[in-house]
Order: C-alpha cells, then sequence, then structure tokens
C-alpha cells in the first residue's frame, strides 16, 4: 500500500502554513537582528565619529579614524602577533586534542571516562581565577615553577616579563582550555565510527597505527577543520583574560593582540571611533577568511 500526502491547504483564517512558520522564527529573527546585527550598524556608525563614549558633542570624522587606525604601528604589531597566536594555538586545537580522543575512545571504560573528566575540567575553571593562579605560579622571584626549576639547576625566568617567552606563556596558559574543550567534540565525531570496522582490521593484524591512519583519520578530516576554524572563534575570550591579567598586553606589546588593542581604544583612552573603526576591521578581516575558507572546501568536495 502507497501513502500519498496531499499538498497543506490554506488554515480558514488565510493564513498558509509558510507564514505559520514565519511566525514561529520572528522571535529568533528579532533577537538576531537587536542583539547582532543593531550593534554591527551601531558601530560601523560610531566608526566615523570623533566621541569620547560621555561627552555630549558628536563631531563627524569620516574616515579619519580607519586612516589614524591603520598607520598606527601599536595596530600592526597587535595584528602581527594575532596571526602568531593563532599558529601558536592551532596544534593544541586540533592535534593534540584529536590523539588524546583517539586514544581515549579506543580504551573504553571507567577509566576512559574518568580521564575524560579530568581534561574537561580546565572548561569549567572561573576565567580570572585561573588566570590569578598562573600569576602566582608564574611569579619571577617567588613562583612555583621557578622554584621546582631551581631545584633542578635552572636558573629563573621572568615568564611574562620576557618578550622572548610572554607569548608562548600566554598560549601554553590558554592551552588546556581549547585542549579540553575540543578533546570532548573530537570525542563526539567519534561516535560515528563504526567499532566493527576497527576490530575486523585488527582481526586481520592490523597494527594501532595503521588502523588509526587508514580507518580514523580519514573520518575526522572534517570535524579536524572545522575544529580548527571554530578554535580561531572560541579562543580569543580566554586569551583576553590571560593577557588582561597577566600582562597587559606587553613587555613592549609582545603579548598584545587586536581584541586587547580594540579594548585599550574604546576603555583605557575612551577613544570610541578608532575603538569602532578596529571593530570593523576585525570583522571585514574574518568575514573574508570565513568566506574564501568556505570557498576553498566547496572546491574540495567538487574535486572529490
Amino acid at each position: 500500500m502507497t501513502l500519498t500526502l496531499a499538498p497543506p491547504k490554506p488554515r480558514a483564517d488565510g493564513r498558509t502554513q509558510s507564514g505559520v512558520a514565519w511566525l514561529y522564527f520572528s522571535p529568533v529573527m528579532l533577537s538576531i537582528i537587536v542583539w547582532v546585527y543593531g550593534p554591527l550598524v551601531f558601530t560601523a556608525v560610531l566608526s566615523f565619529l570623533d566621541w569620547n563614549l560621555v561627552a555630549p558633542d558628536i563631531e563627524w570624522n569620516g574616515l579619519t579614524n580607519y586612516h589614524t587606525l591603520l598607520t598606527q604601528p601599536e595596530f600592526g604589531n597587535a595584528a602581527w602577533n594575532t596571526v602568531k597566536y593563532a599558529l601558536w594555538v592551532l596544534p593544541f586545537a586540533t592535534v593534540v586534542p584529536c590523539a588524546l580522543a583517539i586514544a581515549l575512545w579506543k580504551r573504553p571504560g571507567r577509566t576512559s571516562e574518568f580521564y575524560r573528566m579530568l581534561l574537561f575540567l580546565p572548561v569549567v575553571l572561573a576565567p580570572v581565577a585561573n588566570a590569578l593562579s598562573w600569576q602566582f605560579i608564574l611569579d619571577p622571584l617567588h613562583g612555583t615553577l621557578n622554584q621546582v626549576l631551581g631545584i633542578l639547576g635552572v636558573e629563573p625566568v621572568n615568564w611574562l616579563g620576557d618578550p622572548a617567552t610572554a607569548l608562548p606563556t600566554i598560549v601554553a596558559v590558554t592551552a588546556p582550555k581549547v585542549v579540553a574543550l575540543n578533546t570532548l567534540l573530537f570525542g563526539a565525531a567519534l561516535a560515528n565510527v563504526d567499532r566493527r570496522t576497527v576490530d575486523a582490521a585488527r582481526l586481520d593484524d592490523a597494527t594501532e597505527g595503521e588502523i588509526t591512519r587508514a580507518i580514523i583519520l580519514p573520518q575526522l578530516r572534517r570535524p579536524f577543520i572545522l575544529l580548527g576554524l571554530l578554535s580561531m572563534v572560541v579562543v580569543w575570550p580566554w586569551l583576553f583574560t590571560n593577557i588582561g591579567v597577566l600582562t597587559r598586553g606587553g613587555p613592549s606589546g609582545a603579548t598584545d593582540n587586536v581584541y586587547y588593542r580594540l579594548y585599550t581604544y574604546g576603555f583605557t583612552f575612551f577613544d570610541a571611533g578608532t575603538a569602532s573603526a578596529a571593530a570593523i576591521v576585525i570583522a571585514v578581516v574574518f568575514g573574508l577568511l570565513l568566506t574564501f575558507s568556505s570557498l576553498l572546501s566547496r572546491r574540495f568536495r567538487a574535486t572529490r
């Protein structure tokens, strides 16, 4: 017996089902317009004004804020540091959590669940409290880390005061949260891998390395790329907190990035115009990067 569905009939009051669907969607659409696109438009308008957030006099500034922003060496240094942060964070967002998730997935049981819980613990720690704890650990005179290294005969290191070590130290302090979150997400992606395929490969005397390379990793290719891109969005608030508490962008701008520079323009110098121009530049650059990655992904799927 074959069942056929009749086309939807208009309601008695004249509204179609599509109209009712839009009625259900309208609160979400209204929220997005009010809380996302509304502030974006307001920021775009502010980027053309000369205003300190409190003065009643607001003047039209044209493109001066963008010219000031793009000619300041501090913003160029912050942009370059942002690229360095992204390159340092990327292995902690992809390779490390992927390896941990596969290792835990291959050995299911209570011990694996316990380790998974321990790995996720850094995500739930309060960011500011976590940064303050690291401040005590990394103190150049009385910090725990230098005292432990002193027992081993290593000279004390000014981890956050030396421009050569400050940025990698900020990344190392932030890395546990990135690794914890992405280990959980890689574990969710591994739920789609058929364990019977792995068991069949083991019966054929395949080594664990061969199973990982030939069966598991090819099925994690898309989550690998997606989580790498997603981490470039999620990680900045955690980095911002650690920079704000531990270094405030120093020493000599070594740990500054575009987000902390934007905050400095807006809430240290009270220059709303330049801060808004920085926000628009960051949004445009990220939009271009996402568009490029989307086109690249479509081209990759089309050639397969």
